[in-house]
């Protein structure tokens, strides 16, 4: 991560001879190594392994470890914002959307797209308090992914029986659920722990249209 205090990309920096590789593949490939052994533990050698662009080429274009993944992590936000927010709208309206939301999720999840958890959250247990300017990024994406589920919550509430309050308290339920979800996943829980913990969000929600 940037070590100035701010997670951010150098749009400064200068560039070498024109770019001889797939920039959006590289990303690819480099976004899987992060995501399966971690910021610490990857290296600039496993970097140009995993891209197979030479490592001179890979500082020229994303600029230093720090910096690359720091690109990575915001470009992992869009995709993952984009992605629940395709999952949330296809839901549909209604308690019952909110369950068509879980049950896509539990799809997700046990076919194995999501084995690794998601990248934001082990970054977050990973560096946060101990590498400099990560702590503005995991906020923005903690307010990001409220937004998004505040709407799926808010188009479950009848028409003119709204309660602000308690639809923040059922989003920060949500919120805590998929949090925790992702860590579940991540330290290699099998298929019927998954399902506990949707079966679970899933009690849940049944309680809500009391």
């Amino acid at each position: 991560m940037c070590h100035n205090g701010d997670v951010s990309e150098t749009d400064t920096k200068p560039r070498g001879r024109p770019r001889l590789f797939d920039e959006e593949a590289a990303l690819d490939a480099l976004t899987a190594l992060f995501w399966e052994k971690g910021y610490s533990q990857t290296s600039m050698t496993d970097l140009v392994e995993a891209s197979g662009v030479h490592k001179s080429s890979l500082y020229n274009t994303f600029g230093s470890k720090d910096e690359l993944f720091a690109k990575i992590l915001r470009r992992y936000l869009t995709i993952r914002m984009d992605s629940l927010s395709s999952v949330f709208d296809s839901a549909g309206p209604g308690i019952e959307g909110i369950h068509a939301a879980l049950e896509l999720i539990r799809t997700d999840v046990i076919s194995g797209s999501s084995q690794n958890g998601c990248m934001l959250v082990n970054s977050s247990t990973e560096l946060c308090g101990s590498t400099a300017g990560f702590e503005s990024f995991g906020a923005e994406y903690r307010a990001a992914m409220r937004d998004r589920i505040r709407v799926l919550i808010s188009h479950a509430e009848p028409k003119g029986c709204t309660d602000p309050d308690l639809t923040d308290q059922r989003t920060d339920l949500f919120i805590t659920f998929m949090f925790g979800l992702n860590v579940t996943v991540r330290g290699g829980a099998d298929e019927f722990e998954i399902g506990r913990a949707i079966d679970a969000m899933h009690a849940a929600v049944d309680t809500w249209q009391r």
